[in-house]
């Protein structure tokens, strides 16, 4: 892509596979036992939707809307009453969450071709690092985590703190993600061109201006290469 310096990405759920890795997690857990797939689907439905609401209130650590939300979520979506230990447990089983398949070799190849890559999370700094650093292989990538600039995204902080550190344009930047909501809709806004992976079966957002897309992370890249 002509002109393009760097590669933004959203971490979880367009790298790292959180559903599949909260799902795992909730099956270990005594209180659901008894929860069908259609159940920890439910529930994972809502503890998305009231972790959008908690980090639209007064900041708080990632790690504690995780905690939160997944109390409230069972308790919402079954009437069933998590143990703090459980709700503990779920947050810290994030540090488990495995990457999408593709995601490493994707990204290694980006920084191969001289791309400078950017992970721009929701999540706490020290989960992002370890993404980036054990899980990616990415030493160098630059992690903006919500932590460090007590904002949760769809604002705008994350992308000013990229273009910041590196110096560049937003039109210099692509920005990647499976979500419309938190950042596609907002890079866009603020002017980064924009890369959708249809994570979980999503569709690419028509309303939209997208430079490439893809149903893969490696389809992607090789669009983004060519």
């Amino acid at each position: 892509m002509e002109g393009l310096k760097a590669v933004t990405f959203d971490c979880f759920g367009t790298l790292v596979d959180w559903k599949l890795g909260q799902g795992r997690v909730l099956r270990q857990f005594p209180s659901l036992e008894a929860a069908t797939d259609t159940d920890l689907d439910k529930i994972m439905t809502l503890r998305e939707e009231m972790e959008i609401d908690l980090q639209a209130g007064p900041w708080m650590p990632y790690s504690e809307v995780l905690e939160s939300s997944i109390g409230r979520a069972a308790q919402g979506a079954l009437g069933l009453k998590l143990t703090r230990s459980e709700c503990r447990a779920f947050s810290v089983g994030q540090s488990g969450w495995p990457l999408f398949p593709d995601s490493s070799s994707a990204l290694g190849r980006l920084a191969a071709a001289g791309l400078k890559i950017g992970l721009l999370s929701n999540c706490d700094r020290r989960i992002l690092e370890r993404t980036a650093r054990a899980k990616l292989g990415l030493p160098s990538a630059l992690c903006v985590s919500s932590e460090e600039l007590r904002s949760y995204k769809p604002a705008s902080a994350h992308w000013g703190a990229a273009l910041a550190a590196w110096d560049l344009e937003a039109s210099q930047v692509l920005h990647v993600s499976f979500s419309p909501f938190h950042d596609l809709e907002p890079a866009h806004g603020l002017g980064f061109p924009l890369g959708f992976v249809a994570r979980y079966g999503g569709h690419a957002p028509e309303s939209l201006p997208l430079k490439v897309e893809a149903s893969d992370l490696e389809s992607l890249v090789d669009r983004i290469l060519a």
